[in-house]
C-alpha cells in the first residue's frame, strides 16, 4: 500500500538509495517502525551542530499522513532546541546481518551487509500540558505494555504529576520519508536462496529477522 497525501521522492533523497534498495512500500515502513521503534531522533542544537537522542516513538496514520509521537526527559536539552528549530529527523534502523560471498556463484565478491532503515522527515510539535502528557503516555503504554495502564492509573497523584513534569511530550508530522531495504535484491535468485537459508540457520535473532525481511520482499 502507499501512503497517501504526500511523496517519498518529492526531492532528492538524504540517504543513498540504489534503485533496487529503494521502497515505497507504506506497510513495510509501518512494520519497520513498530518493529524496532527505537529511534535516533536527529536536530541542531544552539549551534546549529547536528545532536541525537535515542528514543522510542509511535508511528501512527492519521488524517491520511504519518504522525510520530514519543517523550524525552525534560533534562535533555535536545527539547528546548527543537523548539526553536522545529525541523527534525527520525532514523529507524531495522534488523540487519553480514552475508558472506560464499553463497554466490562466482568466487569474485566481497562480503557485505543486508539491513533495513528508515529516514523520516518533519515538523516537531511540543506536547507540554499536563493532561496531554498523560494522554501520550497512555497512548504509549497501549503500545508496549497495555497491562501497565492500570498500574500507572493507581499511582498517588503527586507522584503521576512529579513524573509528567519531568518530561516533555512531542509528536512528529512527518512531510517525507525514504525506506531503504538492502536485501541482496540485487542477487540472483539462487543467491538469495543460500543467504536466507544461511541466516534463518543463524543463532543470532538479527540474522534470522532480515531473513524474513527477504522472505517478505520476496511475496
Amino acid at each position: 500500500m502507499m501512503l497517501p497525501c504526500f511523496s517519498t521522492v518529492l526531492r532528492s533523497p538524504a540517504v543513498y538509495l540504489p534503485a533496487h534498495f529503494t521502497s515505497t512500500d507504506y506497510e513495510h515502513a509501518l512494520r519497520l517502525m513498530a518493529e524496532h521503534p527505537l529511534a535516533l531522533l536527529v536536530g541542531p542544537d544552539a549551534q546549529g551542530q547536528s545532536f541525537g537522542s535515542h528514543l522510542p516513538l509511535v508511528a501512527s496514520a492519521q488524517g491520511g499522513g504519518l504522525l510520530l509521537e514519543g517523550h524525552m526527559a525534560r533534562a535533555n536539552p535536545h527539547w528546548g532546541w527543537l523548539s526553536q528549530q522545529r525541523q527534525v529527523l527520525a532514523v529507524f534502523s531495522g534488523p540487519g546481518a553480514y552475508v558472506s560471498p560464499s553463497h554466490y556463484e562466482s568466487v569474485k565478491n566481497v562480503p557485505t551487509w543486508n539491513y533495513a532503515a528508515l529516514h523520516a522527515y518533519g515538523d516537531v510539535e511540543l506536547i507540554d500540558g499536563a493532561a496531554d502528557k498523560d494522554g501520550l503516555l497512555k497512548r504509549l503504554i497501549g503500545r508496549f505494555e497495555p497491562d501497565y495502564a492500570e498500574q500507572w492509573r493507581g499511582l498517588p497523584e503527586d507522584f503521576q504529576h512529579k513524573l509528567l513534569g519531568a518530561i516533555v511530550g512531542f509528536r512528529i508530522r512527518v512531510t517525507r520519508w525514504e525506506l531503504k531495504l538492502k536485501m541482496s535484491q540485487n542477487r540472483a535468485a539462487v543467491e538469495r536462496q543460500r543467504i536466507r537459508a544461511a541466516l534463518l540457520a543463524s543463532e543470532r535473532a538479527e540474522d534470522r529477522a532480515t531473513a524474513e525481511w527477504m522472505a517478505r520482499l520476496e511475496g
